[in-house]
């Protein structure tokens, strides 16, 4: 199963908390879908999607 695009959202920005990277805005950015365009983000679609293409083990 392929996580939407909330779930992402939310799994870089609450990963991002855990580590103190960045500050609280700029995590509810995240969240929020402002900052979709952050490396953090965008590496995250890429295993996400990834990870739907691959074959079930």
């Amino acid at each position: 199963m392929t996580p939407n695009i909330e779930q992402v959202r939310a799994t870089v920005a609450d990963g991002l908390e855990a580590r103190d990277i960045g500050d609280a805005a700029w995590r509810r950015d995240i969240r929020e879908g402002r900052r979709d365009d952050t490396p953090f983000m965008i590496g995250a679609l890429i295993w996400s999607q990834v990870q739907a293409l691959a074959p079930a083990e």
